[in-house]
C-alpha cells in the first residue's frame, strides 16, 4: 500500500468516525428507548439484528452472540461475530429492506443516532415479520451507557445478565479512578477526532469527556458542547498538555499529522511522548469496553 493510499484510508476512517459521532450529537432528546411489538420469543428461537456496533458488543456480552443474524459493516468486536460469515454484515446507511425481511428477525436493535436513515424501513419490516424493535438513545454520559445496557437486557430478556455486566464495568472504572485519584499531576488534553482540514474534538455533554473525567483528565475544549469543529489556532491558544487521538492512526502517522498542522510544532503535543493513540472502538464507542479505553488513556497520559 502506498503512503498516499494509506493517508487517504486514515482520512476516510476519521471522516466516518466523526460523521457517526456527529449524528449522535444531533439526535433528538426523548425517552430512553422506543419499542415496537410486545411479543416474547424463546431464547433458542431469537434471531437478532443489531444496527449499531456498540449494541452488538452489548448483545455479545449478554451471551446472545450466537443469536445474531445480522450486524453492521462497521462491526469490529467481538471476533466471534466479525469472523462469522453466517452473520450478515449490513450497511446501515443503505439498509436493504428485502434482505432484512428474508432474515426473519425476531428482534431488531437500532440507535437514535441513525434513526433518520431507517425508521420507516424498520417499521415496515416489523409489520411484515412481527419483529420487535428497540431504538436505544444516544449516550451522553457513562450512566447513559448503563441505561442502554439495561434497556437492551430487558428487551432481550436478559435483565440479570445486564445487571452483572454493568457491575463489571463500574468495578473496572472504579479501579481506574482509584489509581489516579491521588496523582500529583493534572493534565489537559486535546481530544483528536478528525484530521485537517476539518479538526473535530469532543466537548461537554459527551460520554467521551464524562469518561475521561473519571480518571481526572481535563478537556481542553470542555467549555464547548457536543463535537465542535475547531481551528488549529483554537488549539494553539489553549496549548494542551497531551493529545488523545481516536482516529485510529499509526503512531508515526499521528506524529506526522500533529507536526504538520499549522502552529502545532511549537506545542507540547507535537512531542511523541505527549501523544496518545487510543483505539476508536474503546473510547468513541459507548459500549462495554469503555473501561478498557480509560485504562489505555490513563497509562499513556500518566505513566
Amino acid at each position: 500500500m502506498t503512503k498516499e493510499v494509506a493517508d487517504m484510508d486514515n482520512r476516510l476512517t476519521g471522516v466516518l468516525l466523526i460523521f457517526i459521532i456527529m449524528l449522535a450529537g444531533c439526535a433528538s432528546e426523548g425517552e430512553s428507548v422506543d419499542e415496537i411489538g410486545p411479543e416474547e420469543t424463546p431464547l433458542e428461537e431469537r434471531r437478532i439484528v443489531s444496527l449499531m456496533p456498540s449494541n452488538t458488543e452489548i448483545i455479545a456480552e449478554l451471551g446472545l452472540g450466537t443469536n445474531l443474524v445480522a450486524v453492521t459493516t462497521e462491526v469490529s468486536h467481538p471476533e466471534s461475530v466479525v469472523e462469522n460469515d453466517e452473520i450478515e454484515k449490513m450497511n446501515v446507511f443503505e439498509l436493504d429492506e428485502e434482505q432484512l425481511v428474508e432474515l426473519e428477525p425476531t428482534h431488531i436493535l437500532g440507535h437514535e443516532s441513525s434513526v433518520p436513515q431507517y425508521a420507516e424501513t424498520l417499521e415496515r419490516v416489523s409489520e411484515t415479520t412481527g419483529a420487535e424493535v428497540l431504538i436505544v438513545n444516544e449516550e451522553r454520559a457513562i450512566e447513559e451507557i448503563y441505561a442502554s445496557i439495561t434497556a437492551i437486557g430487558e428487551f432481550l430478556g436478559e435483565k440479570t445478565a445486564a445487571e452483572w455486566l454493568i457491575e463489571d464495568i463500574e468495578r473496572d472504572i472504579n479501579v481506574q479512578n482509584n489509581i489516579y485519584e491521588d496523582h500529583s499531576e493534572s493534565y489537559e488534553v486535546f481530544i483528536h477526532i478528525s484530521d485537517q482540514p476539518e479538526l473535530y474534538t469532543a466537548g461537554s455533554g459527551t460520554f467521551i469527556e464524562d469518561a475521561l473525567s473519571e480518571i481526572y483528565i481535563d478537556n481542553a475544549f470542555g467549555d464547548l458542547e457536543g463535537y465542535p469543529n475547531v481551528s488549529p489556532e483554537d488549539v494553539v491558544e489553549r496549548d494542551p498538555d497531551k493529545v488523545v487521538s481516536i482516529m485510529g492512526l499509526e503512531d508515526a502517522a499521528l506524529e506526522e499529522s500533529i507536526g504538520g498542522t499549522p502552529g502545532f510544532s511549537e506545542l507540547a503535543i507535537s512531542q511523541p511522548e505527549n501523544q496518545c493513540n487510543i483505539s476508536p472502538d474503546l473510547l468513541a464507542r459507548p459500549g462495554p469496553r469503555i473501561a478498557d479505553g480509560l485504562r489505555a488513556v490513563g497509562r499513556c497520559v500518566y505513566e
